[in-house]
């Protein structure tokens, strides 16, 4: 029986390389989404974000993870409500009401 392996050419990026490139195109996505004072504009970096990290495959870090709400892809500022109950974090979003519970200890 004869096997024949497919090897990748040697000029193109594996899996990590693509994945590392992913990652870094996200942390820049969530910073300028941070920085810019316009909330539909930070609300389409976040929604790129999010295509992004769903196509490739890859787990969102914690940090970016628990700093905008799901629902409405809002951050979470000072129009966020921060309540600690029973070892729990709980946020919700003062703009569409949406409850988010983060255990903690």
């Amino acid at each position: 029986m004869l096997v024949i392996r497919i090897r990748k050419p040697a000029g193109e990026p594996g899996k990590k390389e693509i994945r590392q490139v992913a990652l870094t195109r996200i942390t820049g996505l969530f910073q300028l989404a941070t920085e810019t004072g316009d909330p539909t504009l930070s609300r389409r970096y976040l929604g790129i974000m999010e295509a992004i990290a769903k196509r490739m495959d890859i787990t969102l870090p914690a940090n970016i993870k628990r700093s905008y709400c799901k629902k409405c892809l809002t951050l979470y500022g000072t129009d966020s409500m921060v309540r600690l109950n029973n070892g729990l974090i709980v946020l919700t979003c003062q703009n569409c009401n949406n409850v988010r519970r983060i255990p903690y200890r």
